[in-house]
C-alpha cells in the first residue's frame, strides 16, 4: 500500500469513526458494527458488531460478536452502512436469504 493510499484510507476512516460499517475480510467473513477506532496498520475496532453467515441450505445466521478487532491485513473491503436497517438490529427481510458463503480471497493477493 502506498503512502497516498494509506493517508486517504486513514482520512476516510476518521470520518467513519462512530458510524456503522461493514467489513469483508480476506477469509470471506462479513462483519458489521460501529467503528470505534483504528490504527496506522488499519486494524479496526468494532463495537456492537455481528457477523452474517450465509448458507445455501439454511437462512442467513446473525452471530453477535460484541467488541471485535479486525486485523488490518485481513480487511479486503470496508463500507459505510449509511442508513442501513441493520444499525438498529432490524433487517427481518434478511431472515430468509440463502446464498453461497463468500470464498476466501487471501490467495488472490
Amino acid at each position: 500500500i502506498t503512502t497516498t493510499t494509506t493517508a486517504t484510507m486513514a482520512s476516510t476512516l476518521s470520518e467513519w469513526t462512530t458510524k456503522a460499517v461493514t467489513v469483508l475480510t480476506c477469509d470471506g467473513r462479513l462483519i458489521t458494527g460501529t467503528l470505534q477506532g483504528y490504527d496506522q496498520l488499519q486494524n479496526l475496532i468494532l463495537k456492537q458488531s455481528h457477523e452474517k453467515v450465509y448458507s445455501a441450505e439454511s437462512p442467513m445466521e446473525r452471530v453477535e460478536l460484541g467488541l471485535f478487532v479486525v486485523r488490518g491485513d485481513n480487511v479486503a473491503v470496508i463500507a459505510d452502512c449509511g442508513d442501513d436497517k441493520d444499525d438498529d438490529g432490524g433487517g427481518e427481510e434478511d431472515d430468509d436469504v440463502r446464498a453461497e458463503p463468500i470464498k476466501s480471497i487471501a490467495g488472490n493477493r
